[in-house]
């Protein structure tokens, strides 16, 4: 989590072309950054498409739990071949579609083809009567296995409550972050967009409650960041 968020700031240092000296992870607020000599606390909160539940969005922790399968057939598959593929999942991601993937990739024999060599495999012919499971594989020089099914969807073009419901969230803590940092404490809002929970887009320069904190960015990941207008 932790690596995670430290990417998704060094990104977007990146974009706005400012050079953020994150020094170790902190707690409260994430990090302690230094900017031109000067200390500023940013705190870093992921949004979501979607219902929202106590423990967060269910759509994500759907693609979690998927990814968490695919993620298992990897392992398995390189335990065996050790060798890195990417590996595209379209379709239906049920367990025992699923079964089928590692022992057809095996039998490819990968390590003996070259770099580049595509394979697609699809189990109609196993399974006639239920909807298929299309895989998409390629050899490469690093694995990359993802469900297409969680990156392709609908993108919501206006987040404004998911974006002020987020800041009002964190501010909640906001004088734990001042007793750390001092009155300068920011706050990065990122919408991870390769995930279907994650697809939100902010079009428009709309203002918003700050609620305490002195900056507001938000990261609609990997396309830019915008620097949010405070509310009059």
């Amino acid at each position: 989590m932790k690596r995670q968020e430290r990417f998704f700031v060094e990104e977007a240092a990146r974009r706005l072309g400012k050079i953020w000296d994150l020094g170790n992870d902190s707690e409260r607020p994430d990090f302690v950054t230094t900017e031109d000599g000067a200390q500023f606390g940013l705190e870093v909160t992921e949004i979501f498409q979607g219902e929202r539940r106590q423990g967060g969005s269910a759509l994500r922790e759907k693609e979690s739990l998927v990814q968490r399968s695919v993620n298992d057939l990897r392992r398995q598959y390189e335990a065996i071949a050790g060798v890195p593929l990417t590996v595209r999942f379209v379709g239906n991601m049920e367990a025992d579609n699923l079964t089928t993937v590692v022992p057809v990739l095996v039998a490819q024999d990968f390590p003996s083809k070259p770099i580049s060599y595509r394979f697609e495999y699809d189990t109609t012919a196993l399974y006639p009567d239920r909807a298929p499971l299309h895989v998409y594989v390629t050899k490469g020089l690093r694995p990359e296995w993802y469900s297409v099914n969680d990156r392709v969807g609908f993108v919501d073009r206006k987040p404004h409550p998911t974006i002020a419901t987020a800041i009002k969230r964190k501010a909640n803590r906001l004088a734990q972050y001042r007793a750390t940092v001092g009155d300068d404490v920011r706050l990065l809002i990122v919408a991870n967009r390769l995930h279907n929970s994650g697809k939100l887009l902010l079009e428009d320069a709309a203002r918003f409650d700050f609620h305490g904190f002195s900056k507001v960015y938000f990261f609609s990941y990997p396309e830019a960041v915008a620097v949010l207008n405070r509310a009059r």
